[in-house]
C-alpha cells in the first residue's frame, strides 16, 4: 500500500514542474510580447506551453493539498504553517484559474495588447510565486528550511478567526464571485 506521505510528495513534484514551467513560460512570453513587434515561433511556442502547464499544474495542486492534509501528523491544521500553506494553496488556485480563463477567453492574441499582456504575465509570475511560497512552507515545515529564508518567519504565525470570522470570510468571498460573475463585462477574444 502506498503511503499518504509518498503519495503527497508525487502531487507536489507534478505541481510544482509544472508550475515553475508555466512560470518561466509565462515571464518569458511577457519578455517577448514587450520586446517584439511580431509574435515569433517561439513566442507562439511559450505562450502554448504555459497554457498547458498552468492547467495541468493546477490539476494537481488539489491533489497536493489533500495528499498533504492527509499525510500530515496530528489533528492537520494544527500547526500555523500548515494552516497558511491551505490558505495559500487556495489562493493560487484563484489565481491560476484567473490567469487561465483570462488566457483562453481573450485568446493568444492578448500578448499582443501591451497593456494587457503585461497584467496576464504579473498575474502569472504572482501566482507562480504563491505555489513557490507554498513549496518553501513545505520544507519548513518538514525539513526546518526554507527557500525564502527570514522572509518565512511571518507566515510561521496564523490568526484564529473563529466559525464567525470564517462565515463572513466565506460570504464575502461569495458575494465578491457573484458581483465578478454578473457585473464584469464578458471578455472578447483579441484580435
Amino acid at each position: 500500500m502506498i503511503s499518504a506521505g509518498t503519495l503527497h510528495v508525487v502531487a507536489t513534484e507534478l505541481a510544482i514542474g509544472m508550475i515553475s514551467l508555466a512560470g518561466i513560460s509565462i515571464a518569458l512570453r511577457l519578455f517577448l510580447a514587450l520586446k517584439e513587434d511580431e509574435p515569433s515561433r517561439l513566442a507562439h511556442t511559450l505562450d502554448s506551453a504555459s497554457l498547458v502547464a498552468a492547467i495541468g499544474g493546477l490539476a494537481a495542486i488539489p491533489l497536493a493539498i489533500f495528499t498533504g492534509a492527509a499525510a500530515s501528523p496530528g489533528e492537520g491544521m494544527d500547526d500555523p504553517l500548515l494552516f497558511n500553506k491551505v490558505l495559500l494553496s487556495w489562493m493560487a488556485i484563484g489565481l491560476w484559474g484567473v490567469w487561465i480563463h483570462g488566457r483562453v477567453s481573450m485568446g493568444p492574441m492578448l500578448w499582443n495588447n501591451r497593456n494587457m499582456a503585461l497584467f496576464q504575465g504579473l498575474l502569472g509570475m504572482a501566482a507562480c510565486g504563491c505555489v513557490l511560497t507554498i513549496a518553501s512552507l513545505g520544507g519548513k515545515y518538514t525539513r526546518g528550511e526554507s527557500l525564502l529564508g527570514p522572509l518565512s518567519k511571518p507566515l510561521e504565525y496564523s490568526i484564529a478567526i473563529g466559525n464567525g470570522g470564517a462565515i463572513l470570510a466565506l460570504l464575502a468571498s461569495a458575494a465578491a464571485l457573484a458581483s465578478v460573475i454578473w457585473m464584469m463585462p464578458k471578455p472578447k477574444k483579441v484580435e
